[in-house]
């Protein structure tokens, strides 16, 4: 708290939003800029993939993953790109089912993945 009185006596001008809004409208208009600008062209592309997942945060009863979609380009480059966070009450089954596919599908991946690396290193083919 200390800091934002500090900037703002700094900058009276400057306004910051509620965490609700910063949240449900700001953070994702930043999403769709991003997803717009690196991860459509990144994946343009992709034929087939490779998706691993990295949990990032478990608080709770909820687990937080980075959904990170791994392939050669046309180059036979390498390529990672990250398509996004999601977060389920359960690690294992549907739940973790249901938040990857809509997440697949949101990019057009679901027929393109060939393979899945959980967070224990194993390998689950399609």
């Amino acid at each position: 708290m200390w800091l934002k009185h500090l900037i703002l006596h700094l900058c009276p001008k400057l306004n910051f939003p509620f965490r609700r809004r910063f949240s449900q409208e700001i953070l994702s208009r930043l999403v769709e800029k991003t997803s717009q600008q690196y991860v459509l062209p990144a994946l343009a592309n992709c034929f087939s993939a490779i998706v691993s997942f990295d949990l990032w945060m478990s608080k709770g009863a909820y687990d937080v993953f980075a959904l990170l979609i791994n392939f050669l380009n046309s180059d036979w480059q390498p390529k990672h790109v990250t398509i996004g966070l999601f977060e389920t009450t359960n690690t294992i089954g549907q739940a973790l089912a249901r938040s990857l596919i809509e997440l697949l599908d949101k990019y057009g991946l679901r027929k393109k993945i060939i393979a899945y690396v959980k967070d224990e290193g194993q390998i689950s083919m399609q």
